[in-house]
């Protein structure tokens, strides 16, 4: 339970230390303006795809236009994607503590993403589970009214075939008296 407390936290020191970070890198690397914005990311990606000297660089520039705050459509997962290709293209370069502090941040974001959507599936599995028991409930609820009410019948039909019972033993008792007179 206290893993769980300190999940939230985490999480926000991991968000904010990366936006940090993606400051300090966007400083390093050219940052696109207005409409130019829109148009890098697919520019980059085709130099990513070509075999050259700045495909290693075109991966990191894409990982940090995937995480720049301008972008309309940021995208954590891919900007990690191309920060592990940068990674695994120049393993040497990759070892400076900014671009793995970065890394880390990304590879976190990450884990957290899959588990909100991971929990969110379970919540709504949860809750048509929770929708059936309701129903089913609403069926019992019903059903022990209509036991309930068999019950107080029965115990009506009870009381009545005991007071005929009493009335046939006294009846009983008088014939067996008589029966006693009349001999």
């Amino acid at each position: 339970m206290n893993s769980k407390f300190y999940r939230l936290p985490r999480g926000c020191f991991l968000i904010l230390f990366s936006l940090v970070i993606s400051c300090s890198l966007s400083q390093e690397l050219q940052k696109p303006e207005g409409q130019r914005f829109l148009q890098e990311p697919s520019y980059l990606e085709k130099l990513a795809r070509e075999r050259s000297k700045t495909q290693t660089q075109s991966h990191l520039e894409l990982a940090s236009l995937y995480v720049n705050y301008e972008n309309p459509q940021l995208d954590y997962s891919r900007a990690l994607q191309e920060m592990e290709i940068y990674l695994s293209l120049t393993p040497d370069k990759a070892q400076a503590v900014e671009f793995q502090n970065w890394l880390a941040a990304l590879r976190q974001m990450d884990r957290l993403r899959r588990e909100r959507v991971r929990m969110g599936e379970t919540n709504r599995a949860l809750q048509m589970r929770l929708e059936e028991l309701e129903i089913n409930l609403e069926k019992v609820q019903e059903a022990n009214r209509n036991l309930r009410g068999e019950v107080a019948s029965l115990k009506e039909i009870n009381n009545k075939v005991r007071e005929m019972i009493q009335k046939l033993e006294t009846l009983d008792r008088q014939m067996e008296e008589r029966r006693g007179l009349i001999k």
